[in-house]
């Protein structure tokens, strides 16, 4: 902030206070300001007084504005308001965007030097989510970097046990351009910042959604790195190494980063555009899977980078230009640097003018055109010719010319990182690739395409293809199944069925009764599953318990599972206990069927009745009633006079058997 500034304190359009300056760029000062009509802070952009007279430049102003104010999105920094007001006595162009209360990503690299592996992620992941919104619009952004993210609050990188929160929004659409619309002028001029140029945008000055995913994946490497993957002297040098020079891996920098994360970041990075995600959104799942094989323990680390004294200046916005066009304005400011490019199909690209960073212009390089001699001597003729075959012969076959072939080392066996260094050591390029095998540990390599021996051009990038280990599959639910569908699922899952049988008085005969390993259970794709299928009820034999203990009979039937059902009746025949009759006798039953046990009670026993004082005649036709035999016995001294019975055996009261004799004496 600088109090100094003269527009401090100063209104815009009568409504917006300047209260401070937050920051200057190559194209305008940002200030914070005090909306008066909606009583709230802001972020006021106004751009520069010596480009104010440049209608271009306003021109892209303005386009910042409507860029971003059609963009909605938790990750893109609003834009509120967009007008031209009379400032220091000069029309000059601004807009109004959300303050944002931290800072931007560039200050937070250069108090931290580098950041935490999951911090880095989150990060990225926020910007793609801004970039999918904007290229659902069909608007590309086409100057992703550091210095465009701008956060809500400082990033803690002392985090240990949780990952540092950060909430992270894009702003400065300057430079974006509908997506159908790449080069944006006739004359092939082209806006972006040189250390994350895409080559695209340097060899045919044509940008795509797939340009931001570049961008995008050199300010991963950077965030992570601390550093970025390509440096020079001069922007021109830094841009044809975007172009020629294979991307750095971090493996180099730590060997305990994730070869996924270099993976990721060699994807985004793409020389060709075509094998980069064709949208921010397409972009996000792929960081969603590496970032879900990222083990939690090394989600906090990150490379030790020691902060500079110097904080790292804003990267320029760059403007490239192809090598026809007219040398930039002189009231370009430094921070915009111009580069002239030629047109270029394939191959490595020559830079055809020098940059000079300090005044914003370029300078047509020549080549040095050799003195001719006046004399032309036959020999030196000849010896030039020679020369020139040579040199020829030596570019064709060695110089990475047309002709050149390296074989391709043998790597498998070896770690991911060993690999690449022995590919790198051949001086051919490589990218990693996974597979799953059954023969070879996971995190090794199985092999390389094109194959170990096979002699190629350095042009040809090797894919080194690494185990993922045996294919893991989801064990699928077949409980409760038919046989048959059980195992015809687990087939075609790539699992071995295994069929176990057993009774069960639940699950009808044919049905799978139990699995294991259990379903939802992940195992390796060759792995054997056992099924239970049910046999149905179990059968269980009768024994025939007639002329055995009843109770005998009844406990041991109950614990074959049977019901028992005991029935007692009289027996003269069979003792008192033991079973007479069951029904069913004998043959097989089921659990829960009922055995009906007859159990003799022994002979029946009838009370014998009172018939002392009552007549003969009366007296035996009661006790023939009753079940008995009669005796009668006439008194030998009196005879029958009275008829009456004076005596009986057994006594009255006693309970004998129905069919016993009872003796009456009569008088």
């Amino acid at each position: 902030m600088n109090s100094s500034d003269p527009l401090i304190g100063s209104a815009i359009d009568g409504r917006y206070y300047l209260t401070a300056r937050i920051a200057r760029g190559g194209m305008a000062t940002v200030y914070r300001a005090r909306d008066s009509r909606l009583d709230r802070d802001v972020a006021l952009k106004i751009i520069h007084p010596h480009l104010a007279e440049d209608p271009s430049f306003v021109e892209r102003f303005i386009r910042e504005a409507r860029s971003a104010a059609s963009l909605s999105s938790p990750h893109i920094v609003s834009v509120y308001d967009q007008g031209i007001a009379r400032v220091g006595g000069a029309d000059r162009a601004y807009l109004v965007m959300e303050l944002m209360s931290g800072p931007n990503l560039r200050t937070e690299l250069n108090s931290h030097g580098s950041l935490p592996i999951g911090a880095a992620l989150a990060i990225t992941r926020q910007v793609l989510r801004a970039l999918a919104v904007a290229h659902a619009k069909n608007v590309i952004h086409r100057d992703v970097k550091p210095e465009n993210i701008l956060l809500e609050s400082s990033i803690d990188t002392s985090a240990v046990m949780s990952a540092p929160k950060v909430n992270a929004k894009v702003a400065d659409f300057g430079l974006a351009r509908a997506a159908s619309d790449p080069r944006g002028t006739s004359t092939g001029t082209l806006l972006g910042t040189v250390a994350y140029v895409p080559p695209e945008l340097v060899t045919h000055a044509t940008a795509s959604p797939t340009s931001d995913i570049y961008s995008t994946g050199i300010m991963l490497y950077e965030l992570i790195a601390g550093a970025l993957p390509f440096e020079g002297e001069t922007a021109i040098q830094i841009a044809f190494s975007h172009v020629n020079t294979p991307m750095p891996r971090l493996t180099e920098l730590a060997q305990w980063m994730p070869a996924g994360i270099d993976s990721l970041i060699a994807l985004f990075t793409s020389k060709d555009p075509a094998k980069r995600p064709a949208t921010a959104s397409a972009a996000i799942d792929a960081l969603d899977d590496v970032a879900a094989s990222v083990p939690d323990e090394l989600r906090f680390r990150r490379i030790p980078v020691f902060p500079s004294a110097q904080p790292v200046a804003p990267a320029a916005t760059a403007v490239l230009e192809r090598s026809e066009a007219p040398t930039a304005p002189s009231h370009n400011p430094p921070s915009q640097a111009t580069i002239a490019l030629p047109q270029v199909s394939r191959g490595p690209v020559q830079p055809t003018a020098r940059l000079d960073v300090g005044t914003g212009t370029t300078t047509e390089l020549r080549q040095a055109r050799p003195a001719t001699r006046k004399r032309r001597w036959p020999a030196v003729v000849v010896l030039l010719i020679l020369l020139a075959a040579a040199a020829t012969g030596a570019w064709w076959y060695f110089t990475k010319g047309p002709g050149l072939r390296i074989e391709v080392p043998a790597v498998a066996g070896e770690t991911t990182v060993s690999a690449e260094k022995s590919i790198l050591h051949a001086q051919l390029q490589s990218k990693i690739e996974s597979a799953y095998s059954d023969t070879v540990a996971k995190d090794t390599v199985i092999g390389t395409d094109p194959e170990a021996g096979t002699k190629i051009h350095p042009s040809r990038v090797v894919t080194i293809i690494v185990s993922r280990g045996i294919e893991q599959v989801e064990v699928p639910d077949v409980v409760g199944k038919k046989s048959e569908d059980a195992q015809n699922a687990l087939t075609e899952g790539r699992l071995s069925p295994e069929i176990a049988e057993e009774y069960s008085e639940d699950v009808p005969a044919g049905e799978v009764i139990t699995q294991k390993p259990a379903a939802g259970n992940h195992i390796n794709h060759d792995s054997t599953v056992t099924i239970t299928v049910s046999k149905g009820r179990q059968p269980i034999e009768i024994r025939d318990y007639t002329g055995s203990s009843g109770e005998v009979a009844s406990g041991e039937l109950r614990a074959l599972g049977f019901a028992v059902d005991v029935k007692g009746t009289f027996s003269d025949t069979v003792p008192e206990g033991e079973v007479i009759s069951q029904k069913p006798a004998s043959g097989t039953g089921y659990k829960g069927d009922t055995i009906t046990l007859t159990v003799s009670k022994g002979p029946e026993l009838v009370e014998v009745p009172s018939v002392f004082g009552k007549q003969k005649d009366n007296a035996v036709k009661e006790l023939e009633k009753a079940g008995f035999k009669i005796k009668v016995e006439v008194d030998a001294l009196w005879g029958e006079v009275f008829g009456t019975v004076r005596a009986q055996s057994p006594a009255a009261g006693e309970k004998v058997k129905k069919g016993s004799t009872i003796t009456i004496n009569v008088v």
